[in-house]
């Protein structure tokens, strides 16, 4: 039984180291995508204002960024998270991923109103056939008894 529990503590302490390390790789990420983003304005400014002389910076500062690349491409195996395709999309397009999160916010809700409607539709026409029911077969229908009522368990009938 001791063996058991101690088994789980170390399973609880991986998972727990594996997602402490999962964080601080996709915050290492996050620091090499800020340091990566400087070095590519720099560039920018650099390339923008060329001088012939400045070569030799150019060419360092494109290093610079490659080295980047490859820092964060190794990185990549220390992450497990998902990014949906059309957040990327989004921002491959120059839009702000959080307009992604309050389009589904919406469609969500979209569907959730139209999802509502039918099952107040049902109802409604639940408690008409009921009514209707009612009126048709007071025989079959006494007691008012509902739709919804759980049925009885008929008696097995004994064969003789």
């Amino acid at each position: 039984m001791a063996d058991n529990e101690s088994s789980l503590q170390d399973d609880h302490r991986q998972h727990y180291s594996n997602s402490a390390t999962t964080e601080d790789t996709r915050q290492d990420v996050e620091e090499q995508l800020h340091e990566l983003l400087q070095v590519l304005f720099e560039l920018a400014v650099m390339v923008y204002d060329f001088q012939p002389d400045g070569n030799k910076l150019v060419w360092n500062k494109i290093n610079s960024v490659l080295e980047h690349y490859k820092t964060i491409d190794e990185m990549k195996t220390g992450l497990t998270s998902y990014i949906p395709e059309e957040v990327i999309n989004y921002v491959e397009n120059g839009q702000n991923p959080d307009l992604f999160t309050q389009a589904f916010v919406s469609r969500a809700a979209t569907e959730n109103q139209f999802t509502n409607g039918k099952i107040k539709a049902v109802d409604s026409f639940r408690s008409l056939l009921s009514d209707e029911f009612a009126k048709s077969f007071p025989d079959l229908y006494e007691n008012n008894n509902d739709l919804d009522a759980p049925q009885l368990e008929q008696e097995p009938s004994s064969s003789s």
